[in-house]
């Protein structure tokens, strides 16, 4: 057999294979309780999303959040980020769902798993992954857990590639970033104020929750920040109208929020992570 020679990887792909091999053997407990369901705040749930999740935050590489597996499908799709041909370090998105105890249902969510091992694949389809709640295929490995498995093309949606974590922007990459993408246009004055926030982070201070059609000068802050990290174009500047909230929603599910969590509306929590990852604000909550 003829094996497919695999071009080095980079070091972040790299531990991100490795930290899933890490967790082979690992069994979930009772009713579905497991690490990994706890550490993404959805336990008792399917958490093959929810492993993938937590390896790539500890290997530092960057994917949509997979706790729903279908919303990151879509987002992956929107990026443009997919692929029918597997790397390394790759995610595989696959047409059925978890296989095991309660996640057990034709009507669950897409099952995913990190892919470690691709020799095979142009010569018989298969390939090997690390997945989080599956069986092992064996009589030895019958729980519910992390184990390797060996898959064929035929079952897979499509293939997502991490990247390694992002470098802060500066002002003008930023900048650049919202213009060139079509996004909503501010005009001279809320530049200047953007350019200011950008260079000094603005503090947002939370007097009371957010609520739709709310106007002031944090929420356009807010929006700055949302049209760096999401596709927000079209929004009335310092409105919370239904663009910003329907751009607040792919952000929470882009993050890991799914169900009820996914309402539109900002949180404490979400508003924090927002102002770290642009640099833009910080939240005070008093």
């Amino acid at each position: 057999m003829r094996l497919r020679r695999i071009p080095q990887q980079a070091a972040a792909v790299e531990l991100f294979i490795s930290k899933a091999q890490q967790y082979l053997g690992y069994s979930s407990e009772l009713m579905g309780r497991n690490m990994f369901g706890q550490k993404v705040g959805y336990d008792s749930q399917p958490w093959g999303g929810a492993f993938v999740d937590v390896v790539a935050r500890e290997s530092g590489v960057r994917l949509p959040s997979f706790t729903s597996t279908a919303a990151a499908l879509a987002e992956c799709i929107r990026q443009g980020n997919f692929s029918r041909v597997p790397k390394p370090g790759d995610v595989a998105i696959f047409n059925f769902s978890s296989n095991t105890g309660h996640a057990a249902s034709a009507f669950s969510q897409p099952h995913c798993g990190i892919v470690t091992d691709v020799r095979e694949f142009f010569s018989t389809g298969r390939f090997i992954t690390v997945e989080g709640n599956v069986d092992g295929g064996t009589k030895h490995l019958t729980k519910d857990g992390v184990h390797q498995k060996i898959r064929t093309v035929n079952d897979v949606i499509l293939f997502v590639t991490p990247a390694a974590a992002a470098k802060k922007l500066t002002f003008n990459e930023r900048l650049i970033k919202l213009l060139d993408r079509g996004r909503t246009k501010f005009d001279g004055t809320d530049l200047k104020e953007i350019d200011e926030a950008a260079r000094t982070p603005s503090v947002i201070k939370l007097a009371a929750e957010i609520k739709y059609g709310d106007r002031n000068k944090k929420i356009e802050i807010i929006q700055v920040a949302l049209a760096l990290v999401t596709d927000l174009r079209g929004c009335e500047p310092g409105k919370w109208d239904q663009v910003t909230a329907a751009a607040w929603c792919r952000y929470q599910r882009n993050i890991g929020n799914v169900g009820t969590d996914v309402d539109g509306l900002p949180d404490v929590r979400t508003l924090q992570r927002l102002g770290r990852e642009t640099g833009l604000f910080t939240v005070d909550e008093k």
